[in-house]
């Protein structure tokens, strides 16, 4: 097969990024600096041992590119922030998985007054390897999420935060695997413990409606704390119990229940050495319509060894457990490890270069399998 395709068009987006990456400000400021425009491109190029995966482990070398344009304004009562951007991948023999995805946001903020608010509305295309129906999928995604928070509540010791949301995930490519629908609404109660540490306590309630004709319905009942959770280390950690009602729309549902976890805690061990970890278990539903139980917690450090160099690594696992008659008992579990490291030329110009390994245990054969990554990547944003 001829390459030469594929090296024109990354040596082109190539190009692209290393022009723009002199020193300078905002593509474009006007009124006084309030309204700025920016762009942000990049260039990668790697290796995919597991394009699909699955257990039949077919590799290819991929080719990336991305492109954004953003639109910030910081001026008045309403605040606006605006994105317009395209990713681009190439594969040198699976030629039939190549796509040009367009993705665009658009969200106004309000910071002033009694109650604090924003309002995202976004879209997408995407395309990825599902890790629950073992194959690659194309989708279109949408979506709108309304937060909103109401400070000196009562007492100014206290504070109320909720939020709205909706998201439609359609598939393209593959009629055998399901739409879904989701609605999300939201309450937490925040309690200023001191300057450093705050308290909450909320409910969440999600439905999820599928093109297959059933429906999840999840109660969220938890408990959390966020600033600095633990000595030295900063961030947010939720721990609740759940409830999921699941079955055909109108039917009798099937009810699941387990705890929920949700953090994100950062630990800075020295100027040089960051910690940070990720924990999450929650209910969804798949794109073959079947509850899912799934537990995920990943650990990352980074080392700066100058103000241009730096090197991470991360380590991670989790648990996905197929819930109902519908799951056939399937329970997969997973590790994940990576390295690599990272160049600042100066505020306009970054390279990177990564490895990671995956490996995913199951007990349905196709979903056994093993996937290693590696991609070096380069970035400008002018």
């Amino acid at each position: 097969m001829n390459r030469l395709p594929y090296w024109r068009w990354l040596l082109g987006w190539l190009a692209a990024v290393l022009l723009a990456a002199t020193p300078g400000h905002a593509l474009l400021r006007f009124n006084e600096s309030h309204d700025q425009v920016y762009v942000t491109g990049s260039v990668a190029m790697g290796w995919n041992s597991n394009l699909f995966s699955n257990q039949v482990a077919n590799a290819d070398s991929t080719y990336n590119a991305s492109l954004l344009i953003e639109y910030q304004r910081k001026a008045g009562y309403i605040g606006v922030n605006a994105g317009l951007g395209w990713d681009f991948g190439r594969f040198q023999k699976f030629t039939s998985e190549n796509f040009a995805n367009p993705h665009a946001s658009l969200e106004f903020t309000k910071d002033t007054g009694r109650t604090h608010y924003s309002l995202l509305l976004k879209a997408a295309r995407q395309s990825s390897a599902d890790t629950a129906a073992n194959v690659r999928t194309e989708s279109l995604t949408y979506g709108a999420d309304l937060n909103w928070n109401y400070p000196d509540f009562i007492t100014q010791r206290y504070k109320l935060s909720g939020s709205f949301g909706w998201s439609q995930l359609n598939y393209q490519s593959n009629t055998a695997l399901t739409n879904l629908a989701t609605y999300t609404g939201s309450l937490d109660l925040i309690y200023l413990y001191n300057d450093e540490r705050n308290l909450f306590g909320g409910y969440r309630v999600r439905l999820s409606d599928t093109s297959s004709n059933t429906r999840d319905v999840d109660h969220n009942f938890s408990l959390g704390v966020s600033g600095r959770v633990f000595p030295k280390t900063t961030g947010s950690l939720r721990l609740g119990y759940q409830i999921r009602q699941s079955g055909v729309a109108g039917g009798a549902p099937t009810i699941f229940t387990g705890i929920s976890a949700a953090a994100i805690l950062s630990y800075a061990a020295s100027k040089r050495t960051t910690f940070s970890g990720q924990l999450s278990k929650d209910f969804s539903t798949t794109s073959t319509d079947i509850s899912t139980d799934s537990l995920t917690a990943n650990l990352n450090v980074n080392y700066a060894y100058n103000a241009k160099f730096s090197v991470f690594a991360n380590l991670g696992g989790g648990i996905n457990k197929f819930l109902g008659l519908a799951g056939g008992g399937r329970c997969d579990y997973d590790l994940t490890w990576g390295a690599g490291l990272n160049w600042t030329y100066n505020d306009h110009f970054k390279a990177s270069l990564a490895y990671d390994w995956f490996r995913n245990w199951s007990n349905l054969a196709r979903a056994d399998f093993v996937r290693s990554t590696v991609n070096l990547t380069l970035t400008s944003r002018w």
